[in-house]
């Protein structure tokens, strides 16, 4: 995701995303509405250290759409994004780099800043498996068990081996040093010659859009989400409102502010757009209640 002045726009691993294709990207924007949140949270983390004119990159692996377990239901309409190696039933997105670009210069931020501004916005990122000298995390085995099922609370599945680990450094990385930032990728090897591992295919999405409604308009209608509409509704209903009125509050604004704009939605739009964005501005609602009460931790996207 790519983060400048107040919007974030999606990307591939080379190119911006359209809002119009978030539906054919694996349906993503089954939960675009909160991952915009998200990153926007994230980013302002960041901007808290490196100033408010930083432009921000996140990169992230979207993940998963199935969980081949009798114990956890399936997500209805989700697909998996990868097979071989299972994560979650739901889609997820997780966080595993970021970059940072000033007038000074683009910085790779360090492993610490990246987990704290991605805990502050609410965002998983994979889970560390060792740190230390090169030379001694090179000794890892490439083949393990994925860790990321139990940052969600699931069970754990036979044979669910993860497709392997990246050796990056720790600390803060400029990109202008000469020598490069060294990064390895270790892929155990039967991620590349197993076929189980190739059984994802192409996103077919309905034609109500993946969330619902179409992926144009719930771009349209996340980009108004904003934590200055979250802090007007709780001026307008007062700061001991509970957060799930806050953000029915927000998403009615939202979708009323929208369907005006438009010249009005038929109902048929209107309330799925309203079940999509809800979780989003749920989560701007908390985010609101954390920044009026802070806690004394300190800032999340320190150097």
């Amino acid at each position: 995701m790519v983060c400048t002045g107040p919007g974030v726009h999606p990307a591939k691993r080379r190119e911006l995303l359209g809002d119009d294709a978030l539906d054919g990207f694996f349906g993503v924007s089954r939960i675009w509405p909160v991952l915009s949140v998200a990153a926007a949270r994230f980013t302002s983390a960041l901007r808290s250290v490196w100033g408010d004119a930083a432009a921000v990159t996140i990169y992230g692996e979207l993940a998963d759409g199935c969980y081949p377990h009798p114990d956890v239901p399936a997500v209805a309409g989700a697909e998996p994004v990868q097979t071989g190696v299972w994560y979650s039933p739901g889609l997820h997105w997780l966080p595993f780099d970021a970059s940072v670009e000033t007038a000074g210069g683009r910085y790779w931020i360090s492993d610490r800043a990246l987990r704290g501004a991605a805990a502050a916005a609410g965002l998983v990122c994979p889970p560390a498996l060792g740190h230390g000298a090169l030379n001694k995390l090179q000794e890892l085995p490439c083949a393990f068990s994925t860790g990321v099922p139990a940052l969600f609370g699931l069970p754990e599945l036979a044979d669910n081996l993860a497709e392997g680990y990246v050796l990056k450094p720790a600390g803060e990385w400029p990109e202008a040093d000469p020598q490069g930032r060294p990064v390895v990728k270790v892929k155990q090897k039967s991620f590349a010659e197993d076929e189980r591992f190739d059984g994802a295919r192409p996103y077919l999405p309905p034609p109500q859009g993946a969330a619902g409604v179409p992926a144009l308009l719930l771009a349209q209608a996340s980009a108004l989400l904003t934590p200055a509409r979250a802090a007007a509704v709780v001026s307008k209903l007062g700061p001991r409102t509970a957060v799930d009125a806050v953000a029915e509050e927000i998403t009615r604004d939202v979708s009323e502010e929208l369907a005006e704009a438009l010249g009005g939605l038929e109902d048929t739009l209107l309330r799925p757009l309203e079940r999509a964005l809800l979780p989003a501005a749920r989560s701007l609602a908390v985010f609101d209640a954390k920044d009026r009460h802070p806690s004394r931790t300190g800032r999340e996207g320190t150097r």
